[in-house]
């Protein structure tokens, strides 16, 4: 079964920078909003996100004289929690949104709009990021912090196979490409022979060259669109069946056919296969996002040397998957309170307000003059992230619109079936995306 990380926005760098034990301005679960009138709701789902913010927060009352509590509602339990608020006119003043779950919440009528409020400060963020939490030209987010795919590289091994990860290419319509063919050099059994090579044994590999593997945010949405496809046109109806879609998946398939990468059928039983044998030093290629960093720092530590790349291009170049949480405002119908939230919202949007989350590394900044502090954090931390200064210009977008995620969930189980060999991506995609369209409806 596919699981949220595959499904939606990863938000696995939310909760990997030690959350620590949290101060006395933050809480767990929804708060009793008669026992806090005078004071602002701000909602999360990462305790170390919400620590990170009350440094910030701090400042911000200290300024303003408006006092802000921090709750957190854990993943699962956050948009179970949200209908339910929303239904009962209980939600906080200011909550975390990711983009598949903007449409249904706005369509509500509770949000407020920010385009006004923040004014020209939205030029100062992360455009990209920005314009996923706009909705027919208006804003309903200020981006907090965004990730993007990556392509982390064991140095010994690539270089070992006299290879350069930092511009691979595929191409499906060849024989092979460069990536293929780095794979296949990474690639050895137990006697050090390669695939191709007489007397290969599959079973016995020691070392397997790319992480090939039926994940939407890493693999799939980047290698679809480095194709010319995509998830999703522009009013949010599922597109992946297309021939760039059908081209893109079957490649990544035949990776694991041809013993290039860890078999499809593995990989499906265990979505963490591929990211659990780079950090034991036995795949060369693992493409991962920045959500991932702090898992490899801390499971790798001394073991071997890595390194950071973009994604592996396509026709279209590479098109890594970007994603960003934004902090959305709730109308409170009180003109006061309403000017209060517009004023934490402008704080949020802030390099004050968000200092705080790059310096704990908790995603890339989405305030740009914060990219350089995030930048050296990690440079502190052994990470050389410089392939990454600037923000992709054409990337592959994540779930959008009312019921994405849901589409998605109907759809990866189905998907899986090419990795597992059962059917072809020509056979799979048309019937995946047809349970993605019902289940949007």
């Amino acid at each position: 079964m596919p699981t949220r990380r595959q499904i939606l926005l990863s938000t696995a760098a939310m909760g990997l920078a030690g959350a620590g034990a949290l101060a006395g301005c933050t809480r767990e679960g929804p708060a009793d909003t008669a026992a806090a009138a005078d004071t602002l709701r701000m909602r999360v789902w990462d305790d170390a996100a919400a620590a990170a913010y009350e440094t910030s927060l701090e400042a911000f009352t200290r300024k303003t004289g408006i006092a802000v509590e921090v709750e957190v509602v854990v993943w699962d339990d956050y948009w179970k929690q949200l209908p339910l608020d929303v239904a009962d006119e209980a939600l906080p003043d200011v909550l975390w949104m990711n983009t598949a779950n903007l449409a249904g919440t706005r369509a509500g009528g509770t949000l407020l709009e920010l385009g006004e409020i923040v004014g020209d400060q939205a030029s100062q963020w992360e455009e990209t990021a920005t314009d996923l939490y706009r909705i027919d030209g208006a804003l309903w987010g200020v981006p907090q912090i965004w990730d993007q795919s990556i392509l982390l590289a064991h140095h010994e091994l690539v270089t070992e196979a006299d290879g350069d990860a930092s511009a691979l290419t595929f191409d499906p319509g060849a024989p092979s490409d460069p990536l293929r063919e780095l794979a296949r050099r990474i690639t050895v059994d137990a006697e050090g022979l390669h695939p191709g090579d007489e007397g290969f044994d599959d079973s016995s590999r020691t070392v397997f060259g790319f992480g090939s593997h039926p994940d939407r945010t890493a693999v799939l949405g980047p290698f679809i669109a480095a194709q010319g496809g995509a998830w999703q046109d522009a009013e949010g109806e599922f597109v992946f069946a297309s021939p760039e879609g059908v081209s893109a998946v079957q490649y990544l398939a035949d990776l694991a056919a041809d013993h290039l990468a860890p078999a499809g059928a593995e990989t499906v039983a265990d979505d963490r296969l591929c990211q659990s044998l780079f950090l034991e030093g036995k795949l060369g290629l693992l493409q991962t996002g920045t959500y991932d960093l702090h898992t490899i720092l801390d499971g790798v530590s001394d073991s071997f040397d890595w390194s950071v790349h973009p994604v592996v291009a396509g026709s279209d170049g590479p098109r890594p998957l970007v994603h960003a949480i934004a902090a959305l405002g709730v109308d409170p119908g009180d003109e006061d309170r309403a000017a209060d939230i517009g004023e934490l919202l402008t704080w949020l949007g802030s390099v004050e307000g968000q200092r705080p989350l790059a310096e704990n590394l908790l995603g890339i900044p989405a305030h740009r003059e914060l990219h350089g502090t995030w930048q050296k954090a990690w440079e502190n931390a052994g990470v050389d992230v410089s392939a990454l200064a600037t923000a992709p210009a054409e990337p592959a977008l994540p779930e959008r619109g009312n019921r994405s995620a849901e589409g998605t969930e109907a759809a990866l189980p189905i998907i899986a079936k090419v990795f597992q060999g059962e059917e072809t991506a020509e056979q799979a995609l048309p019937v995946a995306q047809k349970e993605a369209r019902a289940a949007r409806h």
